[in-house]
């Protein structure tokens, strides 16, 4: 009997140690989950990732992914969701997608039917010469030294070098604005009135030279005719007869009608005319009066 006992407890013994050992399966957090398969072990609220991206596929938490069948790594305003240029704005909200410094309009919007630029790729980019994040195709001052490329064009000026302008592109300083309550600066304004060396040659070489060449003989015309007022004034104050007054007024109106006077040059010798006249008959009067009395 002592044998089959002792048999018995060696086949006992045998069957225990050669079977499977199972594990006790763990649940730290009490969620259902055992903690080998649960993603947050720690965490009774959440327990999956199923696109691997550390957020939660369980909506409502701080750590809840917004974008849960998509691994992304934005943290700021969504979770998970994907994140091109990883500044952690997804891209959907995000106006530059690939940090590139030049918005996603705006690198659309330099795109022609030959170039397409890719708002994914930060290697893709339009030409932004004075990296002012406008591209160049839509800047309207390249080089961005306060001239517009037009006005540079225009005095064939180099728009894509700053230290370039229509005041120094003959050396130096060559012009000036004048602003009004300011008086002379060398900087572009949109207020000023420009004198400069740029100015006159682009006029001079332009629709405005007809215009511009025509000053001198305005001057000269109007130098003429303001002489010729200076010397009537000058002659009319030596008049003492009214024979040779009325022979003056005569002579003042044949110059007007050759528009050899101004028309108000001619108003003022009239009127000085008028006084004349009024003084000589008075003065005729009372001569006439005098040798009357002496009768």
């Amino acid at each position: 009997m002592n044998r089959v006992v002792a048999w018995f407890c060696i086949f006992l013994s045998f069957i225990l140690l050669t079977l499977p050992i199972v594990d006790a399966q763990d649940d730290s957090d009490g969620d259902g989950y055992n903690d080998e398969d649960d993603a947050y072990p720690n965490n009774s609220e959440a327990w999956s990732d199923s696109d691997g991206d550390g957020y939660a596929d369980q909506p409502g938490l701080n750590i809840s992914d917004d974008c849960p069948n998509s691994e992304g790594y934005s943290y700021r305003h969504m979770n998970g969701c994907y994140d091109t240029d990883s500044d952690g704005i997804p891209d959907t909200l995000d106006d530059d997608i690939d940090g590139d410094g030049i918005t996603n309009d705006l690198e659309l919007a330099s795109s022609t039917a030959l170039k397409k630029y890719d708002i994914f790729d930060l290697n893709d980019v339009p030409p932004d010469s004075d990296w002012d994040t406008i591209p160049d195709v839509l800047d309207d001052d390249d080089d961005n030294d306060g001239w517009s490329d037009q006005i540079e064009l225009d005095r064939g000026c180099d728009t894509l070098d700053e230290s370039v302008t229509p005041f120094t592109m003959y050396g130096g300083n060559t012009g000036w604005f004048y602003v009004s309550g300011t008086g002379l600066v060398a900087e572009y304004s949109d207020d000023g009135i420009e004198i400069s060396l740029s100015w006159l040659i682009s006029a001079l070489s332009s629709e405005l030279i007809i215009p511009i060449g025509l000053v001198p003989i305005y001057l000269g015309i109007w130098y003429f005719r303001f002489r010729t007022f200076s010397r009537f004034d000058a002659e009319l104050k030596d008049i003492d007869d009214l024979t040779k007054l009325h022979d003056f007024e005569n002579e003042i109106s044949k110059a007007m009608r050759a528009r050899k006077l101004r028309a108000h040059h001619g108003i003022i010798l009239r009127n000085v005319i008028e006084l004349k006249e009024d003084e000589l008959e008075n003065s005729s009067i009372a001569h006439i009066q005098e040798v009357d009395s002496e009768e």
